[in-house]
């Protein structure tokens, strides 16, 4: 590699870094596609091949695959997850949380409770809260690996139908770990800026349903924590009917087949393109 080679590669890797410094969307894409163009370079003028450049590109998305194969397949899931009261993390770990229920709270909704499950690894922490009027569910979340030291935050918004049916929109950044039953429909839109976005969003969701708040079920704020663990309990069935999941060899827990895990990485790539 001479040192113009050198400084094309490095004007690439920088202009990357400066793109995916910015939170638009755009700008993230176009670091993303700067970081592949970077990959390419560096296998290109390494070799003087155009295999190993687009080789460096690919290991982009092989990535995945290793963690998912290495980690994600050893790990043993329990087939039901208990959803109880849970007190919220402490400020360090969850800062966002009084500033995200503040907001939920000026839009109109009420505190119903804080409650959470622990699957595998990983915990999950809910804040509830109820908009009567527009028949909305919100939780404002954290998931915690703390193994891996993540923490994600997120929030959701539900609106249930009398006939047991689930609408969900949430701003979670990770593609779903696991297909959602055929009775839960969720929309994941991670780039909205603000809880006012999230709830157009969501409304937008439920008029391409043809829904209107009429044709919503009142909320229970007593049956809130049992109606997520009856989806959690849905989803779980779902992945084993269609092979996703499969039994552990031990009573009482499940794993990823290597059906599940193939799909899994299918999803991230998929969200990879999409960045």
């Amino acid at each position: 590699m001479d040192l113009t080679q050198f400084l094309l590669l490095a004007a690439t890797v920088v202009f990357g870094l400066a793109c995916r410094s910015y939170g638009n969307r755009y700008l993230l894409k176009l670091g993303w596609i700067a970081y592949l163009a970077a990959s390419y370079l560096g296998g290109w003028f390494l070799t003087g091949s155009h295999a190993a450049g687009a080789a460096g590109i690919a290991l982009w998305f092989m990535l995945p695959w290793v963690e998912i194969v290495g980690r994600v397949r050893r790990l043993r899931l329990p087939v039901t997850s208990e959803v109880r009261h849970r007190f919220p993390p402490a400020r360090d770990v969850f800062p966002e949380l009084g500033e995200l229920s503040e907001e939920l709270e000026a839009a109109g909704f009420t505190h119903a409770g804080d409650t959470g499950w622990q699957w595998s690894e990983t915990d999950h922490f809910m804040r509830l809260f109820l908009h009567p009027e527009q028949r909305v569910q919100a939780s404002v979340a954290q998931a915690q690996q703390r193994d891996l030291g993540l923490y994600v935050s997120y929030v959701s918004l539900t609106s249930r139908t009398p006939d047991g049916r689930a609408i969900t929109t949430t701003n979670y950044p990770f593609v779903p770990t696991m297909s959602f039953s055929p009775a839960h429909r969720v929309q994941r839109v991670p780039d909205v800026g603000s809880l006012e976005e999230l709830l157009g969003a969501h409304q937008d969701l439920l008029t391409s349903q043809g829904l209107t708040t009429a044709d919503l079920a009142e909320p229970d704020p007593e049956a809130l924590a049992d109606l997520i663990e009856r989806d959690l309990r849905a989803q779980v069935a779902h992945n084993l009917d269609t092979g996703l999941l499969e039994p552990a060899g031990e009573e009482g827990f499940i794993r990823y087949s290597w059906r599940g895990c193939a799909h899994l990485w299918l999803q991230v790539v998929k969200d990879m393109i999409r960045v």
